[in-house]
């Protein structure tokens, strides 16, 4: 009778452990599962840039106690002390976000030809460098004028903005690397952002 009583306990107790051992497997599995799916589905972050308007100070500087803005002022003066930062949030409102290092390319270069000088612009892990400078590794190439640079910078949509100046051809953008180039570090958004075209990549 005592044996009987063993060999009874025993049963049960292998047979709790098969069904914690299930359990388990189950769980995990479920966790894996969760898991998986969440990361397949959630967007890849994308690099933000976020910049202050750098035609603030100028502004304030020419707004009298009414309120007024005395726009002619403000770009002239604007467009004596253009530099980088200026080019950096015109970027950032066309869409800058959207390009990213590729391997085998390497990073993003967008060269600005304004008025007599050349700027160079290198989107390095979200962040911008832009030098008073030339280079030969430059996907694209922008030309346009300070006059029209200072006043995207002070439209209420910069966006819309760079869109009628591409269109009354104030503003010229014109691909330099190739189309697979241009794809692999995600000019497409960008490009139809600024013109309404897309890159056909072949």
């Amino acid at each position: 009778m005592v044996n009987e009583k063993i060999l009874v306990r025993d049963k049960h107790a292998s047979l709790k452990k098969v069904l914690i051992f299930l359990i388990i497997i189950v769980v995990i599995g479920i966790v894996i599962s969760v898991v998986f799916y969440a990361g397949y589905f959630m967007e890849k972050p994308k690099n933000i840039v976020v910049i202050e308007n750098p035609l603030k100070g100028i502004v304030f500087a020419n707004t009298n106690v009414a309120g007024e803005v005395n726009k002619e002022k403000v770009v002239e003066e604007a467009i004596i002390e253009f530099n980088a930062e200026y080019i950096n949030y015109l970027l950032a409102a066309m869409g800058v976000n959207n390009l990213h290092s590729m391997i085998g390319y390497g990073n993003p270069i967008i060269e600005f030809s304004i008025d007599q000088d050349t700027w160079t612009t290198e989107v390095d892990d979200g962040a911008l460098i832009t030098t008073k400078a030339t280079t030969d590794n430059k996907d694209l190439r922008i030309i346009l004028s300070k006059e029209e640079a200072v006043n995207a910078l002070l439209s209420s949509d910069i966006e819309n903005f760079m869109k009628q100046s591409v269109t009354n051809g104030n503003t010229q953008i014109e691909m330099v690397a190739g189309k697979v180039e241009l794809a692999a570090k995600g000019y497409l958004g960008m490009y139809q952002q600024i013109t309404g075209d897309e890159i056909e990549v072949e």
